[in-house]
């Protein structure tokens, strides 16, 4: 009994020093995600653009890669070029081009020939073949930025790798967690103990939503580490495995191809229409909602492009279609269709599907959201635990020191729903205002958010400090709706009829969630402790 006991302490003392370290940027992670879900709706809603139902698969690729010539780029000799059909757009991407002479010395390259060989990211209409965006003027999305958020993109070089650390220690803290409570997780789960006192209210809180989302967070944490800790498995496996060599991982993980070191240049390449018309003979065209394209050593004699079409099927979780083509004579010499055994290849695309909810509609979407916004209520609910743990005597020396550590943290925590809320109103306000509305908008949210955390610090009380960050974020929410209104003509109540699918479901949910808010926000009162009642 004594070694069981010692065993308990064990893993409770696990449990909450991983839950502890990792809780801030956990939280940013789940509640910036949870945003992250609805990413195209609410790039659509911030650029008031329409959103299209139906993908054309057949478009003129060839075309797509004269207009890229055209605008002065040299697609010759590129290693690389990666073309993207989305329902609305075509987007071709390309590396720049590293030149060296033959005897290892840096190519002089003039002003014109560096532009040519420069790096390529253009964004054309499907419909109407006009470029939208550029590499050199980007169109900046508010949805991107906060995907980009949860994960940290926004600390340069290693915030993926800080996100996906946080997430393999989250699925140990889950673990650690179920061996805690397993012998009583029945009845912790019908436990609720809201008359009793702060500390078993924030407990039973803890245990009873942690046990109703512990297999959607254990999903979380594991694709949440696979997708950002893989790379770092990746690059050793490279030498150790593979003597170095990229092309040998990606023959054993992805569609064999040959590319020779001494390829010559060549003019005897084919057109890529015909190409595509042949992969499209073996499939359902309604199926379809994206082409990915890769080629590769374009320009050469041993040039090759691999044609993915990734279809939309219900009677699988997800599904593509894969055929790889030789350019030098339109030769098929590898091809994967949808009925055959796709896991191996795309265990990555599964993971992102799985992650952000890509294999189900609306219903799917809310119902992860759902789930990210409880999941931050068990992060928050443990660190207050062990907040109020530390309210006793025997912490009297290092009670400020706890104290403040609370406030940051809450301020943290808090502070983000309205900064988010509050990024939502400026995307509206700014661009009537300035050409620079995004970087402004950037700028302000951080501010926001450091000017939040810093009047926590001050007040201290958590109460105080969930309250105001509640009527911050009810109030913007409730404006947002109103504030794309009045900026895009676009109202929520005829935004639908209007076929701006979009714009309506972001509206109508700030609408909900702020009303929501703000009602939590007045009738919240302060709890009391057990002392303080007495």
């Amino acid at each position: 009994m004594k070694e069981n006991k010692r065993d308990h302490n064990v893993f409770f003392n696990l449990h909450t020093v991983s839950g502890i370290v990792i809780s801030v940027g956990l939280f940013i992670i789940f509640f910036a995600g949870a945003f992250a879900l609805f990413r195209d709706e609410i790039n659509l809603w911030h650029h008031n653009e329409i959103n299209q139902t139906e993908f054309t698969p057949k478009i003129d690729y060839d075309r797509i890669l004269a207009i890229t010539k055209n605008e002065g780029y040299e697609l010759e000799g590129r290693e690389r070029i990666t073309i993207i059909q989305d329902k609305s757009y075509t987007n071709i991407i390309v590396r720049a081009n590293t030149l060296i002479h033959k005897k290892d010395t840096l190519q002089i390259l003039t002003k014109k020939d560096s532009f040519a060989k420069s790096a390529i990211n253009l964004k054309i209409d499907s419909k109407t073949y006009k470029i939208t965006s550029r590499k050199r003027t980007p169109k900046r999305y508010l949805g991107t930025f906060i995907y980009q958020l949860h994960y940290f993109k926004q600390i340069p070089f290693v915030g993926r790798y800080i996100a996906g650390f946080i997430a393999l220690f989250f699925a140990f803290s889950i673990f650690t967690g179920i061996i805690i409570h397993w012998k009583k997780i029945v009845s912790n789960f019908f436990t609720f103990r809201i008359k009793n006192s702060i500390k078993n209210l924030w407990t039973d809180a803890h245990a009873a939503l942690g046990v109703l989302g512990i297999p959607f967070q254990l999903m979380y944490a594991i694709t949440g580490t696979y997708l950002g800790v893989v790379s770092l498995l990746y690059v050793p496996s490279l030498f150790i495995v593979f003597d170095g060599s990229i092309d040998k991982a990606e023959q054993l993980i992805s569609p064999p191809y040959v590319i020779t070191a001494e390829a010559q240049a060549t003019n005897k390449q084919v057109k890529i229409n015909p190409l595509i018309d042949n992969v499209l003979t073996d499939v359902n065209h309604d199926e379809i909602n994206g082409v990915f394209m890769k080629i590769k050593n374009f320009g050469k004699n041993d040039a090759n492009i691999s044609i993915d079409l990734i279809h939309n099927s219900v009677n699988k979780f997800a599904a593509s279609t894969t055929s790889l083509f030789r350019m030098s004579d339109g030769k098929k010499i590898y091809q994967k269709l949808i009925f055959d055994d796709y896991f191996k290849a795309y265990r990555r695309t599964l993971t992102t599907k799985l992650h952000y909810a890509q294999f189900g509609g609306y219903l799917t979407k809310i119902t992860y959201f759902i789930l990210s916004v409880i999941t931050c209520f068990v992060i928050i609910s443990g660190v207050l635990v062990w907040l109020e743990a530390r309210e006793n005597k025997k912490y009297a020396a290092k009670a400020n020191f706890n104290r403040n550590v609370g406030a940051i943290y809450m301020g943290i925590c808090m502070g983000l729903y309205p900064a988010i809320a509050l990024f939502f109103c400026l995307v509206k306000i700014l661009p009537s205002i300035t050409k620079k509305e995004f970087s402004i908008s950037s700028s302000i949210f951080f501010l926001f958010w450091l000017a939040f955390i810093i009047y926590s610090f001050f007040i201290k009380s958590p109460y105080k400090i969930n309250k105001k960050a509640l009527l911050f974020a009810g109030i913007l929410g409730v404006l947002i709706p109103l504030l794309n209104g009045f900026q895009s003509g676009i109202w929520f109540f005829n935004a639908f009829q209007k076929g701006y699918v979009n714009s309506f479901f972001v509206d109508i949910i700030w609408l909900i969630v702020g009303i929501i808010t703000l009602l939590t926000a007045f009738y919240a009162k302060p709890l009391k402790r057990k002392k303080e009642k007495r």
